[in-house]
Parts: structure tokens; C-alpha cells; sequence
């Protein structure tokens, strides 16, 4: 395996851990403090956007300023040789979407359990006056003793003034509430809808609108009702 980068001469790089549309993420070690942690680097069309890297810049100041139990702390933020990175807490374990998918859906104790880690997060960060933007089952992190930390603060809203979003508003299709979907302002209860659409994917095991276009799906949540949960469980 070829040996990876060490970032800004102190964070090693071990192996890579995930991936997504603006960034790869890794599991690292903290040559400075000794400890494991995760890192997260930007592709490099974000790294050349100065926009976004300002933007960028405020959220993760403003996320780096949570400190909770259900949310994933960030550590660090930097530029190495034209990459752009933050460096956050290493949770043991995976994200929601990939439990979804190899459980099909959960127990109503083990949802509750689950969403109420979700909400207390969150709750936390909106009373410190910071919306999500994009709450969604990658963006729960669950630890083998399925503790649920949220993670991505920062990154959407980051997004949300560049030209970055292939679906052209902010957040994932999957989960827009209908403000986000017609462009309107972005508030607490965007993120309080996404719940509403996680929680239904939880339980039912699918998410409630699917097409093959995002936008489509886009539309469906601006203007449609979700099939009845208990026609599909």
C-alpha cells in the first residue's frame, strides 16, 4: 500500500474510511497528541474556490465551538499543499445509512434510542444558533456501543452560496424540506423535517420519495405526501 501524506507535519494518515462529493475522508493519528482521529480533506475543486474556503473557514470555527455528546467534535482546521482539511474525532464504528442497509430497518426501541441521541445533538446546536442544512443518515455516526454522534456541521451551509450543489439548493434531495426545495430561507425547522424523513427511513427501512433524478425527488417533497408507513411495515 502506498504510503499516505502527513498533513501539516502531524497528522499521519492511515487508511481511508469514506468518501462523498466534496471530500475523502481518513482515519489518522495525531503524532502531536498521540491519539487516533479522523480527517477530513476537500477535493480539489473546493480547495480552489476561495469563496468556499472562507465560508468553509466560519462554519468550522462556529462547529469547533459545539461541545456535546452527540456530536462529533472538531478538533483542527488547515492548508497543506493546497489541501484543505479538518480534523475531527475518530468515532469506532459506522454511519447510519450503511446500519440501515445491512438491518433493513430497526426496532421502535432502538429508533427512539437512535433519534433521541439525533435530536439531542442537534436541539444543542440550535440553541447555539447553528442550523445543520443537512441532516441525513450518512451524517449520524453510530459507535459499537451505538452511541450517535452528529457529524458535517458546517459543510452545507459552506456550500450554500457557491456553485458547487449539483441539485442547486442546499442540502441532499433525499431529505429537503420544502423551503429548501423552493429556495426560501433556511431555519431550525429544515432540520426538524429531515428528522422527519430519517425516522421514516429508520423504521420503514426506505426512504419515503425515489427517483432517478434528484431533482424529481426534490419535487415530490415540495409537493407530495410520503406513502403510509404502515403500508410498507
Amino acid at each position: 500500500m502506498m504510503d499516505l501524506p502527513l498533513l501539516s507535519g502531524r497528522y499521519k494518515l492511515l487508511q481511508p474510511i469514506g468518501s462523498g462529493g466534496t471530500a475523502v475522508v481518513y482515519k489518522a493519528l495525531d503524532e502531536m497528541l498521540e491519539r487516533i482521529v479522523s480527517v477530513k480533506i476537500l477535493r480539489e475543486d473546493h480547495s480552489n474556490d476561495g469563496e468556499f474556503l472562507e465560508r468553509f473557514r466560519q462554519e468550522a470555527k462556529a462547529a469547533a465551538n459545539l461541545s456535546h455528546p452527540n456530536i462529533v467534535t472538531v478538533y483542527d482546521f488547515g492548508f497543506d499543499k493546497d489541501q484543505v482539511f479538518i480534523v475531527f474525532e475518530y468515532v469506532d464504528g459506522t454511519d447510519l445509512k450503511t446500519l440501515i442497509r445491512q438491518q433493513s430497518r430497526f426496532s421502535i426501541e432502538d429508533t427512539l434510542g437512535l433519534i433521541t441521541q439525533a435530536c439531542a445533538g442537534v436541539g444543542y446546536a440550535h440553541r447555539a444558533g447553528l442550523v445543520h442544512c443537512d441532516i441525513k443518515s450518512h451524517n449520524m455516526l453510530v459507535s459499537k456501543d451505538f452511541r450517535l454522534k452528529v457529524t458535517d456541521f458546517g459543510i452545507a451551509r459552506a456550500l450554500e452560496q457557491t456553485t458547487h450543489s449539483q441539485s442547486g439548493f442546499l442540502g441532499t434531495p433525499a431529505y429537503s424540506a420544502p423551503e429548501q426545495v423552493n429556495g426560501q430561507p433556511i431555519t431550525a425547522a429544515t432540520d426538524i423535517y429531515a428528522f422527519g424523513v430519517m425516522l421514516y427511513q429508520i423504521v420503514v427501512g426506505r426512504l419515503p420519495f425515489t427517483a432517478a433524478i434528484p431533482a424529481a425527488i426534490a419535487a415530490q417533497h415540495a409537493s407530495a405526501a410520503p406513502p403510509d408507513p404502515r403500508q410498507i411495515n
